[in-house]
């Protein structure tokens, strides 16, 4: 007695063609991915290491900088220097005729 095939000849090619489709197919996606991935990852280095560096050399021209050219460079801490500065010297001269003015009672 022959034993019959559940599927026939024309069925297990098609069975056996779907799944070296589907192999060769994530083979394709995951390797795509994986350079996707990559890729990514190396852009995200480079503007890394470039953020890396912009931030070097502001930080040597913060260092390399004196007091005034500090003050100089950013808008409105020179005027707001002088203004305090201005205050200071004010409130001292109040404080010191007080003083003065105590003495001489």
């Amino acid at each position: 007695m022959n034993k019959k095939s559940i599927l026939t000849d024309f069925a297990y090619g098609l069975v056996i063609g779907f799944l070296t489709a589907v192999i060769i197919f994530m083979t394709i996606f995951g390797l795509v991915y994986i350079g996707n991935k990559n890729r990514e990852k190396a852009n995200y280095v480079r503007e890394y290491s470039e953020l890396q560096q912009v931030i070097e050399e502001l930080r040597e021209d913060y260092i390399n900088r004196d007091a005034s050219e500090f003050l100089d460079a950013i808008p409105g801490v020179r005027t707001a220097a002088d203004g305090a500065r201005d205050e200071f010297e004010r409130k001292l001269d109040e404080i010191l005729q007080r003083f003065r003015s105590r003495l001489a009672d």
